[in-house]
């Protein structure tokens, strides 16, 4: 028997221990997702181009963007964060940063005391958690010249808002199709509570605007949000956001 099997043989003896457990654990992960951990790096982007952003947790600012497209650097968090943007003939539009898992990121196994301690210090520092990549805000016009730029407006936003969960929600519901016995993916329930938070979000912004009177950016003048590519962002100086 060469060196290579033996070896196998071992790891899957000592299967239930930390090391072999751990790296059978980060290996599978990596072959999942072969891109790098998060760097902390969160591109911030609004359409049109040019608003003025913040970054912030509540009441607290954890970054500003006088004018995107900029890149921010933010820490690990379980907190939701706001990307507020501002511009002139616009409403205040936001668009919410939601912590998820970053598989890329290495971790210990949860066996034995030592892989029991290291992934409760692992949870208690949100160490394996991260923030989208990049964020688009399309900001909300002020007024539209009539009623049919304002419906055709927020009925485009609407459906996007939609299309960004359209996969993960039909795959969880294709889950719970399958596994009719056991409870339904806890997953698909957040998807749709966290789209619905999106929906009313909108609405409320639908409420806001006016129609019929001049601005100085007409809803009509407003390019496609899913169409246009920012511009190379710049890195600005951040506050670290704690867990």
């Amino acid at each position: 028997m060469t060196a290579i099997p033996r070896l196998m043989l071992l790891c899957v003896a000592l299967l239930s221990l930390p090391g072999c457990a751990t790296l059978a654990m980060n290996a599978a992960l990596r072959a999942a997702h072969p891109q790098p951990a998060w760097n902390g790096e969160v591109a911030v982007a609004t359409e049109p181009p040019g608003g003025r952003c913040t970054v912030a947790r509540g009441d607290r600012v954890m970054a500003e963007v006088p004018a995107a497209p900029a890149s921010v650097r933010l820490a690990r968090s379980y907190a939701e964060l706001e990307v507020r943007c501002v511009a002139e003939g616009f409403l205040e539009t936001a668009e919410v940063l939601r912590p998820r898992d970053d598989p890329a990121v290495f971790r210990m196994a949860p066996n034995g005391v030592i892989g029991a301690t290291a992934t409760v210090i692992s949870l208690a520092s949100a160490r394996t958690m991260r923030y989208p990549s990049e964020v688009t805000v399309a900001m909300v016009p002020a007024s539209f010249p009539s009623e049919a730029a304002r419906e055709q407006f927020f009925a485009t936003r609407r459906a996007a808002v939609m299309a960004a969960r359209a996969t993960e929600i039909g795959l969880a519901e294709e889950r719970c199709r399958a596994e009719r016995d056991t409870t339904c993916d806890p997953s698909l329930l957040v998807a749709q509570r966290q789209q619905a938070e999106d929906l009313a979000r909108l609405d409320a912004l639908r409420g806001a605007t006016q129609v019929g009177v001049a601005t100085a950016a007409p809803a009509d003048a407003l390019p496609d949000p899913l169409a246009a590519a920012p511009a190379r962002p710049r890195t600005l100086r951040v506050a670290d956001a704690a867990p």
